[in-house]
C-alpha cells in the first residue's frame, strides 16, 4: 500500500504563481513547450490563464504532466432530431481551425452542470438567439472520461471528463448559422451546422 508521502510524490498539482513557473513545471513533466504559441497551438500564458480561472487542473502523475478538464458537452437537438455541431472557428487574427464538436464549455472548479449549461448557451450562442429563448432539458447528464492529446497544448496529455446533456433551445436557427464573440484583438467567428446523431454517441 502506498504511503501518503509516496502518493504526494506520484501525483502533485501545479500551484505556481506565474507562466514562467508553469513553463518550468511543464518541462519537468516531460512537455516540450517550444511549439507553444506557434500555428494553432496556444501559449504557456494562455494555459496559465486557464489554470488560474480554475478551468483546468495540472497534475504530475508518475512524473508526467497531465491536464484535467471537466467539459460540458451540450447536445442541442432541432425539430429533425439533428445535433448542433461547431464546424469551424475563425480567430481574430484570421487563422481558422476545424472543430466538429457539439456545443462544449469548460467547467470551472465545483461548477454544477446546469450552471455550465446556462453559461454555454449564453457565451456560445447568444448572438444567434432571441432574448426570450428557453432551454428544455431532454435527459440527465451522462459522464464519460477520455484521454487524448490537445491540439491547443502539444505534448500535454489531457484527461477530459465529459458531462453530456441533451436539450432543445427555442428560437435557434434550424439551418447553418454563425455566431461572433468579442475577443482580445477582434472577434471570434464560429460556424455552426446540424448533423445527424452518430450511430453510437461517444461524447
Amino acid at each position: 500500500m502506498a504511503t501518503a508521502n509516496q502518493a504526494s510524490t506520484s501525483r502533485s498539482c501545479f500551484s505556481g504563481a506565474s507562466a514562467a513557473e508553469l513553463e518550468k513545471w511543464l518541462e519537468r513533466g516531460g512537455v516540450d513547450t517550444g511549439e507553444y504559441g506557434k500555428g494553432l497551438a496556444k501559449t504557456v500564458h494562455e494555459l496559465f490563464d486557464e489554470v488560474s480561472k480554475q478551468e483546468s487542473v495540472l497534475e504530475l502523475e508518475g512524473g508526467k504532466a497531465l491536464r484535467i478538464v471537466n467539459v460540458l458537452s451540450l447536445h442541442i437537438l432541432n425539430s429533425r432530431g439533428q445535433i448542433l455541431f461547431e464546424d469551424e472557428q475563425v480567430l481574430p487574427d484570421g487563422r481558422s481551425r476545424r472543430r466538429n464538436v457539439p456545443v462544449s464549455e469548460k467547467m470551472v472548479a465545483n461548477e454544477p452542470w446546469h450552471e455550465a449549461l446556462d453559461r454555454a448557451v449564453k457565451e456560445e450562442l447568444s448572438s444567434a438567439l432571441p432574448d426570450d429563448y428557453k432551454v428544455t432539458l431532454l435527459e440527465e447528464p451522462f459522464m464519460r472520461t477520455e484521454y487524448s492529446s490537445s491540439m491547443s497544448y502539444p505534448g500535454l496529455l489531457t484527461k477530459y471528463i465529459f458531462h453530456r446533456v441533451k436539450a432543445r433551445v427555442s428560437g435557434i436557427p434550424e439551418s447553418p448559422f454563425s455566431t461572433t464573440e468579442e475577443r482580445p484583438g477582434g472577434y471570434l467567428l464560429t460556424k455552426w451546422v446540424w448533423k445527424a446523431p452518430p450511430p453510437q454517441e461517444t461524447f
